[in-house]
């Protein structure tokens, strides 16, 4: 029997209804067939997931950064010809860096090893992002599948932006380059003493600057082409003393921070939402920030009507809070800086009683509901020109959506959070702490929790731009 169904888009189907059976009378000798068959089946089978892996569709897979990893493979400094203290005969440097804590732990470190590159005319082999120290490109059994490693050039320019040239400074390398050509002999290798290497043959001194002064020297005076430091020269236990404190100075005004920008993976991001945010500021210009032109450094605005509030919610911060109270921590790294409000009574004196201390570390770690809304309210009324609320979480939504709704219920003109708003697509998300840093560092106020690297980061890049110290305050 023949059968017509109308077609909106074109002209009638007909199709014969005898076919139809012919067909269903063979599907149920497929299974069998396939099932006498199994080496076919494994064939399939493996084929199929060498194609998915081939392809990564994202989603499911997590952004494959091609690009990315490209680029750094075509860095000029690369090049074969190149002159010395470039090439493959050139002046390196290697650090250790930590694996799997959280990007602005490595971030912090990495612009101290860039400003220690610089100073001691070497070249930094610089390492990926390292999410989860595995060998596999994502770990499988944590969903949302994300990358293992990540290029640094993802999230930041400076590594391959070239400024070093305009400071007679070797341009850094990717950590690969490194190892391909500092193997052997041509390697000299310093072990960091500590509690884990005790017989290590290099003994750092306490104070900050002076630590710099120190490795410097060590890295300027050798004439050994390839130097490696194993272990952390700037380790939790450093940037929970006043060491930061000690080098701000000299490291705020370092060529390695006047440059210093995020990569244009990033700052494409705020383009894109550019009209929303900022409607009458001027696009990145992203050729530029990937290729330093002179010795100027990065030049920006404020967005002196956003209020950016960094908010932590993670699974395990509220035990990172109980933990700092127990043993009255100080605020972490460029934190402490004294002239910043809300820093004045942390660590509180020893005097004070353990309900009293849990309590102010509770305030200032994990500030509840109505002490944000209440906070957003006094700095929009000490500064008038505040129109609209950032926020920087990683909180669940249930929760920020309420918060969100309550500063909507204000009267702010928009409340923004950067994971929902900015960055929610499966290709941008694992840069999204970049774009919300980048977001609070041109705000026109900032309040950031004190206990987290990602506020010391902001901190320092706020205080490099000139910001006044009032417009960068602490729960």
């Amino acid at each position: 029997m023949r059968v017509t169904i109308p077609n909106p888009l074109g002209p009638p189907i007909t199709f014969d209804s005898d076919h139809v059976h012919t067909l269903i009378s063979k599907l149920p000798h497929l299974p069998s067939s396939l099932h006498r068959r199994p080496h076919f089946k494994l064939f399939t089978l493996i084929f199929s997931l060498i194609l998915l892996i081939t392809i990564r569709p994202s989603p499911p897979f997590p952004e494959s950064f091609a690009v990315e990893w490209r680029n750094e493979r075509r860095l000029p400094q690369l090049g074969v010809d190149v002159k010395f203290p470039e090439g493959k005969n050139g002046r390196f440097v290697s650090f250790d860096v930590p694996r799997g804590t959280g990007f602005n732990h490595q971030l912090q470190r990495v612009l101290l090893q860039h400003h220690l590159a610089v100073l001691g005319n070497r070249s930094l082999a610089f390492e990926p992002y390292v999410e989860d120290d595995s060998f596999l490109p994502f770990n499988p059994l944590s969903w949302p599948w994300r990358n293992s490693k990540i290029p640094l050039s993802a999230f930041i320019s400076t590594v391959i932006s070239g400024f070093e040239s305009f400071y007679n400074s070797p341009r850094a390398v990717p950590a690969w380059y490194y190892r391909a050509n500092c193997s052997g002999r041509k390697q000299r290798v310093y072990t960091i003493r500590s509690e884990s290497n005790p017989t290590g043959d290099l003994e750092l001194v306490g104070d900050g600057q002076a630590r710099i002064h120190q490795l410097q020297v060590l890295l300027a005076g050798s004439d050994v082409g390839c130097i490696r430091i194993k272990g952390e020269p700037f380790d939790d236990e450093f940037f929970d003393s006043k060491a930061p404190l000690d080098l701000y100075e000299s490291f705020v005004r370092s060529p390695a921070m006047k440059h210093f920008s995020f990569a244009p993976t990033v700052l494409s991001i705020l383009n894109d939402h550019m009209d929303d945010i900022a409607p009458e500021q001027p696009l990145y210009d992203l050729d530029a920030i990937s290729h330093t032109t002179s010795n100027a450094g990065v030049k920006s605005t404020m967005w002196k009507h956003i209020l950016a509030l960094h908010i932590r919610r993670g699974p395990n911060w509220e035990a990172v809070c109980e933990e700092k109270g127990q043993r009255a921590a100080p605020f972490v790294s460029f934190n402490k800086l004294p002239l910043l409000p809300g820093n004045e009574n942390v660590p509180p004196p020893p005097t004070m009683v353990e309900a009293a201390r849990m309590g102010l570390y509770r305030a200032k770690c994990l500030p509840q509901t109505l002490d944000i809304i209440g906070r957003a309210r006094r700095m929009r009324k000490n500064h008038p020109l505040l129109k609209s609320v950032y926020i920087l979480t990683d909180a669940e939504d249930s929760w920020i959506s309420e918060i969100r709704m309550w500063l909507q219920s204000d009267g702010w003109n928009h409340v923004w959070i950067g994971k929902n708003d900015f960055y929610p697509g499966w290709d941008e998300r694992e840069v999204g702490v970049a774009v919300d840093m980048e977001v609070a560092r041109r705000a026109g106020v900032f309040v950031g929790n004190g206990f987290s690297m990602t506020s010391s980061n902001i901190v320092l890049l706020r205080s490099r731009d000139g910001i006044h110290p009032d417009l960068t305050q602490f729960w």
